[in-house]
């Protein structure tokens, strides 16, 4: 893993800070203003999904033609097992949310 720049730090902590507050305000929402348990589940799986965001800043800074290429591959700061599973746990929440108010509320 390569050392961050100035930009990526500063990405990284916005994108944390983003994550952090989103989840609070859900928390808050669900404890105090009646959320919904599924409106809450939207809300853990974008807090998951910008989270990995900020786990992986050197993403944005990258050229589109070379993110689409055979080579590309992700270089995020923590393990990377753990980072997929972040990314890959809030995908199914999110999915399973959107499915869940689709289906299961009137």
């Amino acid at each position: 893993m390569e050392r961050l720049n100035k930009k990526e730090k500063l990405l990284s902590i916005l994108f944390g800070l983003a994550a952090i507050i989103n989840l609070t305000v859900g928390v808050y929402s669900l404890i105090l203003q009646g959320l919904d348990w599924l409106e809450f589940i939207s809300c853990l799986a974008i807090s998951l999904i910008i989270l990995a965001g900020s786990l992986n800043p050197k993403l944005f800074f990258k050229p589109v033609k070379k993110l689409f290429s055979p080579r590309f591959t992700l270089e995020p700061i923590i393990n990377s097992t753990v980072y997929y599973t972040i990314i890959v746990a809030g995908w199914i929440l999110l999915f399973g949310s959107i499915l869940l108010n689709r289906f299961w509320s009137a």
